[in-house]
């Protein structure tokens, strides 16, 4: 998989983070604390089977380009965002049928509960208040973008 610059800043900050000592490879014992922080938890097994993959020469440290081929594997693939954003203001124009340009915030609920029906009253109450900073009420879609981009 082919990594965005974004993505291997982050790959490059978490190795640099782990190699204190500026040796330019970091140890095996710490591949698993470093994939956790990327989301991903390994058993000792399936993290024992990734190392001996990457780690060919078997010394017990990974150098960068070893870590990142090993890293691409749990990086998560960026969604183009254009794409994304185009989705999402359909989605928004469906539930903006008067073409106002915003939702009422009842309505922005509404769509929070069909996307994930298990979130609390109180959780979608502060959602809410969160995006609605202005208190106006009413959600615009740069708002609406925020909470559905995170």
């Amino acid at each position: 998989m082919e990594l965005s610059k974004d993505q291997l800043k982050v790959l490059r900050d978490a190795f640099n983070a782990f190699d204190k000592e500026k040796t330019g490879s970091i140890s095996t014992d710490v591949v698993g604390t470093i994939l956790e922080l990327l989301g991903h938890k390994l058993t000792e097994e399936e993290l024992d089977e990734v190392i001996e993959e990457y780690d060919e020469d078997e010394s017990g440290v990974l150098e960068f380009d070893e870590f990142v081929a090993l890293a691409s594997n749990y990086v998560e693939p960026e969604e183009d965002y254009d794409a994304l954003r185009k989705e999402l203001r359909e989605v928004f124009m469906m539930y903006d049928k008067d073409a106002k340009g915003y939702l009422p915030v009842e309505e922005f609920k509404a769509i929070l509960r069909e996307l994930d029906g298990a979130v609390p009253e109180e959780e979608l109450d502060d959602i809410v208040d969160e995006i609605d900073a202005d208190g106006s009420g009413t959600v615009d879609f740069e708002e609406f973008m925020e909470v559905m981009t995170g």
